[in-house]
């Protein structure tokens, strides 16, 4: 009765917001996190070229305006969620500056300087590969639209390195058979155009080791650079839809009618909750059982199995601890299949098969009186045959 009265209180609700589901709506809930876009989408090109100087061993004898050199890259990336993404592509870099007689990169053709070093340039091409960490959407949440976005980038490759030298009487730029690790680190300022274009200004420092085995030294490069990025596929991110459920509003009326509902409900559970009370106070009344077990067999089987075996096991510790009281052994098999003569078998080899089972589990065999009986256990008719395939356990009289 219980159950049926928090039944029909359910069955009221949901009524109720049938009546108010046309008001529920769905939104956008960012603080769930946002939905990975597919693979093709968020994927971007980057275009990019400026000037750089370099800071390396013997450059300071060089003036300052003969140490600006050029470098240009193009990226192709990929951001894979609103604050974490990658690059890959190449980068080009010349360098300038001063080195002694045995530079790699000494200008050949040119004289010393006045201060007897000579002048030096570098050119390298370098396949590379950048993680991207965009600080704006990490420090101020993902906003689409935003004009502005500061972007951390930082990485590293190889740099396959070019020198101006002779060969023979020619003088032309020739592999340095010098291809030096370089890491760096930058952050581009990000200025949307459009939807599909930004334009920015990226500063980066880069570190590697050139000189080669004469003259080996780690040489710094600080970079300026201008370019564009070219967004592809979807653009934006999308965030977890939630239901926004209307707030529900009673009149008084209907108030008041929820609460008499409640009482009555209330009245009725207490009701049921006396009358579980007045049954658990009652005394148990014993019952004698005649059955004290019953052992069921696949057709045509008499061998027991391991959870019958278990359940003869217990029976045989209650029939030690009375070794006066007597137990029948009935052997069955169901009428509905087999013969006479293969039933009788099978009734006789599985009433043995139990008796013999308790006298090895201590029982007296005085105890045990084992017999057949020819008729159905049930006769529940052919669909109950399994429940006739059996051995019985009773108190004799």
């Amino acid at each position: 009765m219980k159950k049926s009265v928090l039944f029909t209180l359910a069955v009221l609700a949901a009524g109720a917001f049938s009546a108010n589901a046309q008001e529920v709506t769905y939104v956008e809930d960012c603080s769930q996190g946002y939905l990975m876009n597919k693979a093709t989408d968020n994927w971007f090109m980057t275009v990019q070229g400026g000037s750089n100087i370099l800071f390396a061993k013997d450059n300071i004898h060089a003036e300052l305006k003969n140490r600006f050199g050029g470098n240009a890259a193009l990226y192709f990336g990929k951001w894979v969620t609103p604050t974490f993404g990658f690059r890959f592509g190449g980068q080009y870099l010349m360098t300038k500056g001063a080195t002694q007689y045995w530079g790699m990169f000494r200008k050949q053709n040119e004289p010393a300087l006045a201060n007897g070093y000579y002048p030096e340039k570098m050119q390298s091409v370098a396949p590379e590969f950048d993680v991207l960490i965009n600080l704006t959407n990490w420090w101020c949440g993902y906003r689409p639209g935003r004009v502005y976005n500061a972007v951390l980038h930082g990485g590293g490759g190889a740099m396959f390195t070019f020198r101006r030298a002779y060969d023979g009487a020619d003088l032309r730029w020739r592999s340095a058979k010098s291809t030096p690790l370089f890491i760096n680190v930058g952050l581009q300022n990000n200025f949307a155009v459009s939807k599909s274009v930004d334009i920015f200004l990226d500063v980066a420092y880069q570190l590697f080791k050139e000189g080669g085995a004469y003259n080996p030294h780690y040489a710094h490069d600080l970079q300026l650079s201008a370019g564009l990025n070219v967004h592809f596929g979807k653009k934006d991110w999308n965030c977890p839809v939630t239901a926004v459920c209307p707030t529900w509003k009673y009149t008084d009326a209907e108030g008041d009618a929820l609460v008499a509902r409640l009482a009555q409900a209330d009245a009725k559970i207490a009701s049921l909750q006396k009358q579980l009370d007045e049954c658990l106070k009652r005394p148990v009344e014993k019952v004698s059982c005649e059955g004290l077990a019953t052992v069921y067999y696949p057709i045509n089987q008499y061998s027991l199995s391991s959870r019958e075996k278990t359940i003869l096991k217990s029976m045989a510790e209650v029939m030690k601890e009375t070794p006066n009281q007597k137990y029948i052994l009935t052997g069955w098999a169901d009428n509905y299949t087999g013969n006479d003569e293969v039933n009788t078998r099978l009734r006789n080899q599985r009433v043995n098969g139990v008796k013999a089972f308790l006298v090895k589990c201590g029982v007296d065999e005085n105890q045990l009186d084992a017999r057949i009986d020819a008729n159905n256990l049930t006769d529940f008719g052919a669909k109950g045959a399994p429940l006739d395939r059996a051995v019985t356990i009773k108190l004799a009289d």
